[in-house]
């Protein structure tokens, strides 16, 4: 059994135009070829799809059932061509993004409906890493773009956009002996078990530990899973954990250190010595539209 796209065209535009002439004049061709295309595709199938006995074509419950599976073939010989033309004009077929877990917020990701609508075809890996492996992933090539914490100085070779600040919260379970304390303070945190995010502290533990008993993870997940289960106390953007505090599962402490709130900046990076494709150029426009509040 053998038949041909131009022949699915001549089935689907006359059944969705609703006679073989008018299939005809969609598709710019003379109605003897529209008309010979559907009978030889109903001879290839050895089956009638429509039924002629009428003024106009009627579709036959077979045509009805295949005029869906016709309509689908098309749809992805349309978007095969479409991402050929793409790839010939140098579009990218894969990006990735290097993203610190407690960066992915729901503004990047609404964001990112955005990149999807213009470059459907490319894939976009998101790839979690901590923040000591971002510049490596870049400039091995890796990843492409980074979204990050930002970093206490500039690196040579990578470029730095801040897109906002991220507003931090210190977060215990509601079972916690430090959710019993009215006001905490560097003395109540260091005699707790700290949950660290890896891609925040692994290599700048001097400056981040207050606790001596520490446990570590890349995961802003496995944090609240491991914070809300009674494990120690961890320190995550509010933006990520409001609806738990609001619903009870997490209970934010009141620090006398951050009267006024404490805040991380955001930064989206990637390398100046690397080319960057048009969907990668896009995408990073895109990223650097986001401000983070």
């Amino acid at each position: 059994m053998q038949f041909s796209l131009e022949q699915l065209e001549a089935f689907v535009a006359s059944a969705e135009t609703g006679s073989f002439s008018a299939g005809a004049r969609r598709l710019g061709k003379a109605q003897s070829v529209i008309s010979a295309a559907v009978a030889n595709l109903e001879t290839d199938l050895n089956l009638t799809l429509f039924d002629r006995s009428r003024r106009s074509p009627v579709l036959t419950g077979h045509g009805e059932a295949l005029l869906i599976k016709a309509r689908h073939i098309l749809e992805q010989c349309g978007s095969f061509m479409a991402s050929a033309e793409e790839y010939q004009a140098g579009v990218e077929t894969k990006i990735t993004l290097a993203v610190e877990s407690m960066t992915m917020t729901q503004t990047i990701a609404d964001q990112l409906t955005q990149f999807e609508a213009q470059y459907p075809m490319v894939e976009l890996e998101i790839l979690n890493a901590a923040e000591g492996d971002m510049l490596e992933l870049l400039e091995s090539g890796r990843a492409q773009i980074a979204l990050m914490i930002q970093l206490e100085s500039l690196v040579e070779g990578f470029d730095f956009y801040g897109i906002g600040q991220l507003e931090m919260c210190h977060l215990v379970s509601p079972n916690h002996v430090l959710a019993q304390e009215k006001v905490i303070d560097w003395h109540h945190l260091k005699e707790h078990r700290q949950v660290l995010l890896s891609g925040r502290y692994r290599k700048l533990a001097h400056r981040w530990q207050l606790s001596d008993s520490m446990w570590v993870t890349d995961s802003a997940l496995s944090a609240m899973l491991l914070v809300s289960s009674g494990i120690g106390w961890t320190v995550l953007p509010r933006n990520i954990v409001g609806d738990l505090i609001e619903s009870g599962l997490l209970t934010e402490l009141a620090t006398k250190m951050d009267v006024d709130g404490w805040r991380q900046s955001v930064d989206v990076a990637y390398s100046n010595q690397k080319p960057m494709g048009p969907a990668t150029k896009a995408l990073l426009t895109l990223l650097k539209e986001i401000q983070l509040r």
